[in-house]
């Protein structure tokens, strides 16, 4: 038994997928069970509830060789740090509780540091708590900044004409597809080779500036003249606020954007195991260009 937590995520639903076509016992998690109904349907096991309740979620670690974890916090939090913390010391008390052995945690480039790094500043949080316990062997995934993150700013290129964000046009810094870290967690957790605690890095196939994320999204769409502008940090804040983001999450994002500026999520290693094969254009033409057009 393998047991996902964020079982309807990009990441999670992706693994799940994966590992129920190879015949895998899986127990899926989630708040809204309806949104589980269709794993349901293909064998896996539902648990639905809350990640903050560590009884519910040591009943659904229970009795599984491995998990999967991550942090998921919504986009109107009043405190991102607070809720961050919630669930990841709810998620530590349920591993602890149920005696599972191997966990691998979805982290994110930047993940060895809380500075200057923002909303990942709890994903290295999370890591320092798992690091903490015995007993217990710990992959850190550390997965870049997602392609599928692009699609947030469909509504802006089709109203404003542009591209852009807190993020500095010219600086390089790697990029991933999500379905690349999924393949990654599945088969660690399939294979469960690893030991202690241990971080892995997923850096997509090359390191991208936004300019260049650009010209392949217009190219994809249509739009080749598509230009990205670098917002000032107080514009991009209070353009995430207007867009429905809560104040606090919205200062974490920007946080993050100054340390992706200033090189701090740059610090692990690209080579043959940190590379994914699924490069900007690919992802351009095969997922943001279908929805653009949708």
């Amino acid at each position: 038994m393998i047991t996902i937590l964020g079982a309807t995520g990009n990441i999670g639903s992706k693994v799940t997928e994966a590992l129920l076509a190879k015949g895998e016992k899986v127990r899926v998690i989630a708040r809204s069970a309806d949104k589980l109904q269709a794993f349901a349907a293909k064998g896996a096991e539902v648990f639905a509830g809350d990640a903050h309740d560590s009884a519910f979620l040591t009943k659904a670690f229970t009795g599984a060789k491995a998990v999967l974890v991550m942090i998921s916090t919504g986009f109107t939090v009043a405190d991102v740090t607070k809720e961050q913390n919630a669930i990841g010391e709810s998620i530590v008390a349920a591993i602890t509780n149920s005696g599972v052995k191997y966990v691998v945690n979805i982290s994110s480039v930047g993940g060895h540091t809380e500075e200057k790094t923002g909303i990942v500043a709890g994903l290295a949080r999370q890591e320092q708590r798992l690091n903490a316990l015995e007993g217990v062997h710990v992959l850190h995934l550390r997965p870049s900044y997602f392609f599928e993150n692009l699609l947030g700013n469909i509504g802006m290129i089709k109203g404003m004409g542009i591209n852009g964000g807190a993020i500095d046009g010219s600086v390089s810094f790697p990029l991933v597809a999500t379905k690349d870290i999924a393949e990654v967690a599945t088969h660690k957790l399939l294979a469960l080779d690893f030991s202690g605690k241990s971080v892995l890095p997923i850096l997509g196939p090359k390191d991208y500036s936004m300019t260049e994320v650009t010209k392949a999204l217009g190219s994809a769409i249509g739009k080749a003249d598509l230009n990205y502008v670098t917002f000032p940090f107080d514009q991009a804040r209070g353009g995430m606020v207007q867009g429905g983001l809560s104040e606090s999450v919205a200062d974490a994002f920007v946080v993050m954007s100054e340390g992706i500026n200033s090189g701090v999520f740059n610090h692990e290693t690209r080579n043959a195991a940190s590379t994914t094969p699924t490069t900007i254009e690919e992802f351009a033409t095969s997922l943001f260009a279908p929805i653009y057009n949708s």
